[in-house]
């Protein structure tokens, strides 16, 4: 709850105060422009009836956008999919086979995440006979997304010798929570499966592919754990007010 009046007070109303701004500057060069071009015909500087100086009703009113702005970014529509959309549990790819685990963890805030885990059903031994670790792609999805988003490149990962590893993020999927914060509290749901891998034994080096707002959650985590051996960065955005002033004006402007 307080990210969630920080991020209103710091973000959204100034966004939603900068595009109030902005809707009626357009709107006053539109009105001077549309009584240049009139030239005085009717006789009057008021453009005959008067109605032409007030600024035309905005769509839902500034309520509406707020409402909108807040739910697309902390609260967007909830991912729906089944655990079937996630695969078969051993499923062979080329002349490997491989399996998949289903977990939940439990982050910081006390939140169990909905996580799964892709590896070949045997691994390798290393020289001690033991199963050898495998470097590891944690896969981070963007806004309104969830695990499943892996499925498309999961194929990839696994031939070219990697477990995979894919969560929804708290708030997103099967996971608990009701809110989102675009990577301020997404990176301890990274933390936490980071931990989880690296307790496990079964894991080398990891690796973060993230996408939009996972992109920018990698950033984040990123920047506490240097010992992430690489990251894919797939549409992270750079400055948050920035992107909701953009959305702001996409939903609230006429």
């Amino acid at each position: 709850r307080s990210f969630v009046r920080s991020f209103v007070r710091v973000v959204v109303l100034p966004s939603l105060a900068f595009t109030q701004s902005r809707w009626l500057v357009d709107w006053r060069a539109m009105g001077n422009k549309n009584s240049s071009s009139s030239g005085g015909s009717d006789g009057g500087s008021d453009g005959g009836s008067g109605s032409g100086n007030a600024p035309p009703q905005q769509k839902g009113g500034l309520k509406e956008g707020y409402d909108q702005i807040v739910h697309a970014f902390i609260r967007p529509p909830r991912a729906q999919y089944g655990i079937s959309d996630l695969g078969p549990t051993a499923f062979r790819v080329g002349r490997s086979w491989f399996k998949r685990n289903d977990v939940s963890l439990t982050n910081p805030r006390g939140l169990k995440l909905a996580c799964s885990f892709w590896e070949k059903r045997i691994r390798p031994a290393g020289a001690d006979g033991a199963p050898r670790p495998s470097p590891c792609v944690i896969y981070l999805h963007g806004n309104s997304s969830c695990r499943v988003g892996v499925m498309e490149m999961l194929p990839h990962l696994l031939t070219a010798g990697f477990s995979v590893f894919a969560m929804d993020f708290a708030g997103c999927g099967h996971s608990e929570g009701k809110y989102i914060s675009l990577g301020f509290h997404e990176k301890h749901d990274v933390a936490t499966a980071v931990q989880h891998l690296r307790e496990c034994g079964r894991v080398s080096t990891i690796g973060l592919w993230g996408h939009s707002m996972g992109a920018a959650t990698g950033m984040m985590f990123a920047h506490t754990d240097p010992s992430v051996a690489a990251m894919v960065l797939d549409c992270a955005f750079a400055d948050l007010e920035q992107l909701v002033r953009m959305r702001a004006c996409s939903r609230v402007c006429v």
